[in-house]
């Protein structure tokens, strides 16, 4: 008869997959005309390259905190841009319940931002932090049109002036002209289907208003406080699942968060995403009038000193596979040295499953 710890093993490393990748549920977003650039899917960028730190020290990784713990990396949802030394903007879709999914939001104790490495995996120089405050501009996100899809995240501590790998990016308070050449990133799967840990970027030109309506099969579906980037007649390059909420810059400022899309790199279908220039106004309003009635300062020294990550290569979730049952002690103790391992990455499965679909 074989031993129920044996049984049990047998059972978590037949689990272990689907944790760690996310496993494959049906998802809420298929047959829908508007595809949000989020997934458990870590994403792709369509025909990119890998990104260099020095040309990314502003992307940021929204997680979920609870899988983030058990494995540092595996939380990742989405991207985000440093503003300020405290501040994040992402896409206000990012945050919404995808058990529900109704509009109504995640709180934000469910996660944590991560940033200071184009591997995602790797924790070295990241810094890590909470969420310390949530400010968007509806109470339920509307997921028929993606209507002002974005978020701004107070973070419960700042980033050091003299990080090596991280600095807060620019935002731009005017429109984009047509055909500039502006460089997106994110997390995930290339249009091979293969896996990258690595943060990658594509470079896509600004598409104007008039043609994006007009010329393009989004038409109508272009809101105001949207933008169209990519290439119109042959596709090939695009943001896609998981990018959502990561930087769209231009002439190294932010320009537009990754929001929404039918399909990815599709002709006439090209990327659409938050403009930053629309909301230019808003989010300085939210900043500074947050500023000065929190007294958190948004300069070079933490408001507070709350929160992790202090100094670089500090933060949480740092471990990746310590201790992972090493050492002697007979059969027994090598199945326990599994199960610490194993039990942790299963029960994340459940959460990943109960929070996000596939």
């Amino acid at each position: 008869m074989v031993p129920r710890s044996m049984q049990l093993l047998s059972i978590i490393i037949f689990l272990l997959p689907w944790a760690l990748n996310g496993a494959s549920v049906p998802t809420a977003f298929e047959g829908r005309a508007i595809r949000p650039r989020f997934d458990v899917d870590p994403g792709r960028i369509i025909n990119g390259t890998e990104a260099t730190m020095e040309a990314t020290r502003h992307q940021v990784s929204l997680r979920r905190a609870l899988n983030d713990g058990y494995f540092f990396g595996t939380g990742h949802i989405c991207g985000g841009s440093l503003i300020r030394p405290n501040w994040v903007l992402t896409a206000a879709h990012c945050l919404v319940d995808q058990e529900i999914y109704d509009g109504t939001f995640v709180d934000k104790e469910k996660f944590i931002v991560v940033m200071g490495n184009v591997d995602r995996f790797n924790s070295t120089n990241t810094l890590t932090f909470e969420i310390d405050l949530l400010i968007l501009q509806l109470d339920k996100f509307d997921l028929s049109t993606y209507d002002r899809d974005i978020a701004l995240l107070r973070l419960n501590d700042s980033v050091p002036s003299n990080h090596p790998t991280i600095r807060p990016i620019e935002l731009t308070a005017l429109t984009v002209p047509a055909d500039t050449v502006c460089q997106v990133t994110g997390w995930g799967t290339t249009e091979l289907g293969y896996t990258t840990d690595y943060l990658m970027t594509v470079d896509v030109p600004m598409i104007s208003e008039e043609v994006c309506i007009n010329e393009s099969d989004l038409g109508h579906l272009i809101k105001p406080g949207m933008l169209c980037a990519g290439f119109l007649e042959q596709g090939e390059r695009d943001a896609c699942s998981g990018d959502s909420g990561g930087p769209l810059v231009c002439r190294s400022q932010l320009a537009g968060i990754v929001s929404w899309g039918i399909g990815c790199a599709q002709p006439h279908l090209p990327g659409v995403y938050t403009e930053v220039s629309y909301y230019y106004d808003w989010i300085q309003e939210q900043i500074d009038g947050e500023t000065e009635s929190s007294g958190h300062g948004s300069g070079e020294e933490p408001g507070e000193g709350e929160g992790s990550g202090g100094e670089p290569g500090e933060g949480s979730g740092d471990g990746e596979g310590e201790g992972s049952g090493d050492g002697g002690g007979g059969p027994m103790a090598a199945v326990a040295g599994a199960i610490s391992v194993l039990l942790p990455a299963t029960l994340a499965l459940r959460f990943s499953l109960a929070l996000v679909p596939s």
